[in-house]
């Protein structure tokens, strides 16, 4: 490895350091201001006028996206293409309360992936193309949608592994002769985690004057489980035609603890070869980037002329081919 290779290497190294550090920093600063305002209704404030660093800058950070989607929310387009982000909405979330709100944040990361490249660039003593900073763009512009998708996915299955609780808790309260709108309030108090919050909007929505086939029909909708949608359907003919619906949620209760049952099994029985699949996929990519760490030209001969470009592609998708074929052999059919 050359001096500037190792010189480069160090630079890369030291600023990967401290943008982990400041990203750790902020986590605490957020942890901390978050278990201040809980306590902050339970102590005698004498100076309420103080606020900590994190605050400041977050305050700074809504001015500067408040100006900025001012400007984006003239364009008809990117209203539009908001609206894919209302299903996010959630009421307890201070920072976001408009799906605009998503898409100028969106804009930001975006902006702000292009200034750490040209800063690493600068001090590289490197030179920025096009190309560079569309990538960088693009990965700060699609971070958010990774995120959101990540986050979402993470809360739909620990409101299916609560869901056969929910369950059982409204079978008992439908023995025991307890409505539906009863019921929906009962499980709203004895659960916790997503699913709670779900059912406390259920009987906020009720509270309103809405019908119940409305309200479990939104529920539906925001949580997008088959077996939330079994739930629905079920009350809602229930709730036109009549009919028990002690036996009926009997029912749903059974079928909903063998299919978990059934899963479970699933999934230890494929858990090595799922561990394997993902070996091999990451493998290539981590390989990939350590040579390019300890040598960035290493990989230049294959850009430079048509052969080494076509080889380029061959392997991509001889390694794309591969994940689709794998992820299709090991899918399970729905059941």
């Amino acid at each position: 490895m050359s001096f500037y290779n190792s010189v480069k290497l160090i630079i890369n190294t030291i600023v990967i350091v401290i943008f982990i550090v400041v990203f750790l920093w902020f986590y605490h600063e957020y942890k901390v201001n978050r278990l201040n305002k809980r306590l902050t209704k339970y102590a005698i404030s004498k100076d309420s006028e103080r606020h900590s660093l994190f605050d400041i800058i977050v305050s700074f950070y809504v001015k500067i996206r408040t100006k900025f989607k001012k400007v984006l929310a003239k364009s008809s387009d990117l209203r539009k293409y908001s609206l894919k982000y209302e299903k996010y909405l959630n009421k307890e979330n201070k920072l976001i309360k408009e799906a605009m709100d998503y898409v100028t944040t969106k804009f930001i990361l975006g902006f702000a992936f292009i200034f750490i490249l040209l800063v690493s660039t600068f001090i590289q003593n490197d030179h920025v193309t096009f190309s560079r900073i569309i990538i960088a763009f693009s990965l700060g512009f699609f971070s958010l949608d990774i995120f959101l998708l990540t986050k979402k996915k993470y809360i739909n299955y620990w409101m299916k592994n609560d869901l056969l609780k929910t369950i059982t808790i409204m079978n008992n309260c439908f023995k025991s002769g307890r409505s539906i709108v009863q019921t929906i309030e009962i499980v709203a108090k004895e659960i916790d985690g997503p699913l709670k919050k779900e059912f406390e909007k259920m009987s906020e929505d009720l509270n309103y004057g809405l019908e119940i086939e409305v309200v479990f029909e939104r529920f539906n909708k925001r949580v997008d489980l088959k077996e939330v949608k079994y739930i629905t359907t079920s009350l809602t003919i229930l709730n036109k035609t009549g009919g028990n619906i002690i036996d009926v949620f009997d029912s749903i209760e059974k079928t909903i603890f063998n299919n978990k049952k059934l899963e479970d099994e699933l999934k230890n029985l494929s858990a090595a070869s799922k561990a394997l699949y993902r070996i091999l996929v990451f493998i290539p990519i981590i390989f990939t980037l350590v040579i390019f760490i300890l040598d960035s030209t290493y990989f230049m001969p294959l850009f430079v002329n048509p052969l080494g470009i076509l080889i380029v592609v061959l392997i991509l998708v001889i390694y794309v081919s591969y994940i689709i074929l794998v992820k299709r052999i090991m899918r399970l059919k729905e059941y």
